[in-house]
């Protein structure tokens, strides 16, 4: 949800880092590829900015490594700033990831 740019729009983007300041950030733990015989897990992250939900891939090795270790599930990690950072283009879009995580005091920690 909202984790992507065409190819034909990254011409307009002026920078491929943005720090966001979110008041929540939720997490999943899960295997997307799972109904297609793919058992790997990946973390994205759940949050709301300017009026607008997204749900975008966790890549914070920290982070990513620290949820792996959990069950598959949903986790809560609280008031947060994050590194948004654009990928490498991937089937004719830009896809946007969390690169990093940084946890207000009494959030979630790794």
């Amino acid at each position: 949800m909202n984790d992507k740019i065409p190819l034909a729009q990254i011409g307009s983007v002026r920078s491929s880092l943005r720090l966001l300041h979110v008041s929540t950030l939720g997490v999943s733990v899960f295997k997307p590829g799972e109904a297609f015989g793919n058992p790997k897990r990946r973390v994205q992250g759940r949050f709301q900015y300017g009026g607008e939900e997204y749900r975008l891939w966790v890549t914070d090795p920290v982070y990513e490594r620290a949820l792996l270790s959990k069950p598959d599930g949903d986790y809560q990690l609280g008031e947060s700033f994050l590194t948004v950072s654009l990928g490498e283009p991937y089937n004719d879009a830009c896809y946007k990831l969390i690169a990093a995580i940084i946890v207000r005091e009494g959030g979630m920690r790794p």
